[in-house]
Formats: C-alpha cells, structure tokens, sequence
C-alpha cells in the first residue's frame, strides 16, 4: 500500500465532486462489490464524475486523459486534490 497518511477520504455525504481531481488511496480500487475497478494499472489519480457518493458507496471515475474509460470506485478510497 502507498502512503497516504495525510490524505483524508471522502466522507459518504460529501457533495459537489463533479469533476473534481481524486487521489486514489489504494493500490488497487475497487467497486462496492471488491470487484476490481476498470482503471489502468497503478493509477494515482482520476476525475470524479459524480457529484456525491451513490447509494451503493461509489463514485463514477475515469483517467485524468481518458473521459470515455469510467469506472466505479468505492468514495473511501478516494481523496479529494487539495484547492
């Protein structure tokens, strides 16, 4: 696992996402069934598509260079770039 020790997920009431820039806290994210994310390989961070974690705890992502590769990703394993 990386260092994020000074990252703070996101919180499950957490809104106004929409297309803001996560960290991805985890070497390899997953859904809200541990089914591994469609994300490329070793990803560090990704564009929300949300605006708010949905009722099954996840967020739609992509690559920062690639809108059309979206992806479900559990909101904690998710933090949100400093402004």
């Amino acid at each position: 696992m990386t260092d994020n020790s000074h990252r703070t997920p996101l919180r499950l009431d957490q809104k106004g996402l929409r297309g803001k820039l996560a960290h991805v806290l985890v070497d390899e994210p997953t859904d809200e069934i541990d089914w591994p994310a469609d994300l490329p390989a070793g990803i560090k961070t990704v564009v929300i598509v949300d605006d708010e974690p949905n009722p099954h705890l996840t967020l739609r992502v992509h690559p920062p260079d690639d809108s059309t590769r979206v992806a479900l990703v559990v909101f904690d394993q998710l933090a949100l770039y400093e402004d």
